[in-house]
C-alpha cells in the first residue's frame, strides 16, 4: 500500500522535486495524502489536501528561482486572474489574502500540470542554481512604472491590495489589473523580469502597488 501512495503522488508534477530537496516535508505529505489515495482519491484531492505547502515553497524558494522558471509560473498564473476575472472574481481577493483553494478548481487539468511543473523548476531551479534578484533598483523602477500604468488604465481609486471591501466588478477589475501588472513584467528582458517579478512579490513591491 506505501508504495501505491508513493507511486500516485511522484505522478504530480512537483511532488518528485519535494521528495528531493524538502524530504521531511515529503513524508509528511505521504502520511497525510495516504488514506485519501487508499480510498481512491484522485490527484486533484492530493493537490487540494497541500495546496498550502506548495504555497509555503513558493514564498520560500521563488526569490532564488531563474528566470525560465519564474517566468513559466507567473504564465500559469496569469491564466488563473484571467479565469477568475471571468468566473469568480472573489477567488482574486482570496489570492491576494494567501488563500489558494479557489485556484486550482478553476484550472483545467493541463493548467494544473502547466503550473505544477513550473513549481517543480522553481523548486530544482532555486536549490541547484540560485539566481538572487540582482538589481533591486532597476526592478523598483520597472514595478513602478508598470504599477502606473495599470493604476492609470483601471483606475486609482481600487484597493488593488483587496485589504478593504470591494464590489464584485472591483474585484473583477483587480483581477484582470493583478494579471495585466504580471503580463507586463514577462515584456521586460529575462533577467530585468525574473527581477521585477521577485521585487514585485516582495514587501516593497506589493508597497508600490498601492
Amino acid at each position: 500500500d506505501y508504495y501505491k501512495v508513493e507511486e500516485r503522488i511522484l505522478e504530480v508534477p512537483a511532488f518528485p522535486e519535494i521528495k528531493e530537496f524538502y524530504p521531511d516535508l515529503y513524508n509528511e505529505i505521504l502520511t497525510d495524502t495516504r488514506a485519501a489515495i487508499l480510498r481512491g482519491g484522485n490527484i486533484d484531492e492530493i493537490i487540494a489536501e497541500n495546496g498550502q505547502q506548495l504555497a509555503a515553497l513558493l514564498q520560500n524558494d521563488l526569490p532564488m528561482a531563474s528566470p525560465e522558471a519564474t517566468s513559466a509560473f507567473i504564465t500559469s498564473f496569469i491564466r488563473v486572474f484571467e479565469k477568475a476575472g471571468d468566473r469568480d472574481p472573489g477567488c482574486c481577493v482570496d489570492l491576494i489574502n494567501g488563500d489558494d483553494r479557489c485556484m486550482w478548481s478553476l484550472m483545467s487539468p493541463a493548467e494544473k500540470d502547466d503550473i505544477l511543473r513550473a513549481i517543480g523548476l522553481i523548486i530544482r531551479s532555486a536549490h541547484t542554481a540560485p539566481a538572487k534578484l540582482t538589481d533591486e533598483k532597476q526592478a523598483k523602477r520597472d514595478v513602478g512604472r508598470i504599477s502606473s500604468d495599470v493604476v492609470a488604465k483601471y483606475g486609482p481609486e481600487i484597493d488593488y491590495t483587496a485589504q478593504s471591501e470591494l464590489s464584485e466588478e472591483e474585484k473583477k477589475k483587480v483581477c484582470f489589473a493583478i494579471a495585466d501588472l504580471y503580463s507586463s513584467t514577462l515584456k521586460l528582458p529575462p533577467k530585468r523580469s525574473s527581477d521585477a517579478i521577485k521585487y514585485l512579490l516582495s514587501g516593497p513591491g506589493e508597497q508600490q502597488q498601492q
